[in-house]
This record gives structure tokens, C-alpha cells and sequence, in this order.
């Protein structure tokens, strides 16, 4: 499942109960709304997308992660609009035979997402904003 959102992600809508009995590892990654960042007090995020090229570079990422590391199963939800601290922005979900391919797999996926995908991150500071994921910012 490939998903971008405006909802609020939460971890217990997603929680897998069938796990599939070819897979020895089932993994979850949340990505977060830290409170601070280059050196100053975050109050919030804003994503934005263009998302119909999105969901294609997540699908075209889905697809090599799968065949790359036999993946059993990968889902990927990110959500748009504002995220609160302390909320998550990115859930993804991997589960394969062994653990290291599970892990691998999120790394790729999180790296590839971040550099080809677009969304944009914009953080609101207690005195002012900056895009991340610029040339001026790039984390």
C-alpha cells in the first residue's frame, strides 16, 4: 500500500495482525516532528506534494525494495499538511524473511524518498520558517 495523507497517522490503524508466515521479521518506522532543528525551537511542520508524481516515484521505490529484498510486504503512508510535534509524518511498514533485508529495505526506502520523491518540508520556528531539503537547508 502506497498512501499520502492529510489524516493523522496512527500507529494502531496500521498495526498488522496476519503476519505472513513466510516472514521472520516485521518492522515499522515512524518518522516524527522533532521540537528543534539547526539550532532553533520547532513549533510545527507543513508538507506539501505534488501527488500524482509522488505516488509514482514511491511506487517505482516499492518496486525495487520488494524485488531487491524479497519483501513480503511494504507499505508506505506519509502525510501532508500540518504535523504537530511529537506526530508522525511517515509510516513505513516491511516485513521479509530475515531482519537485516527488513531493515536494509527502510534505510533505502527512507534515503530514496527523501532525495526523489516530491514532498516538501517546511518547519515553523518561533521566529520565522525555512524550507529543509534545500540547498540552504538540507536536512
Amino acid at each position: 500500500m502506497i498512501k499520502i495523507t492529510n489524516d493523522e497517522i496512527i500507529l494502531d490503524d496500521y498495526l498488522n495482525l496476519k503476519i505472513n508466515p513466510n516472514s521472520g521479521s516485521l518492522l515499522y518506522f515512524l518518522g516524527t516532528t522533532r521540537n528543534n532543528n539547526l539550532g532553533k525551537k520547532v513549533k510545527y511542520l507543513e508538507y506539501e506534494t505534488f501527488e500524482e508524481m509522488a505516488i509514482s516515484k514511491l511506487d517505482e521505490i516499492s518496486k525495487y525494495a520488494v524485488s531487491e529484498w524479497q519483501l513480503n510486504q511494504l507499505d508506505i503512508i506519509h502525510r501532508i499538511g500540518r504535523v504537530n510535534i511529537a506526530e508522525t509524518s511517515l509510516l513505513i511498514i516491511v516485513s521479509s524473511p530475515h531482519r537485516k533485508e527488513s531493515f536494509l529495505a527502510i534505510e533505502y526506502i527512507v534515503d530514496e524518498l527523501k532525495k526523489t520523491v516530491p514532498i516538501w518540508k517546511k518547519e515553523f520556528y518561533l521566529d520565522g520558517s525555512a524550507w529543509i531539503g534545500t540547498s540552504d537547508n538540507p536536512n
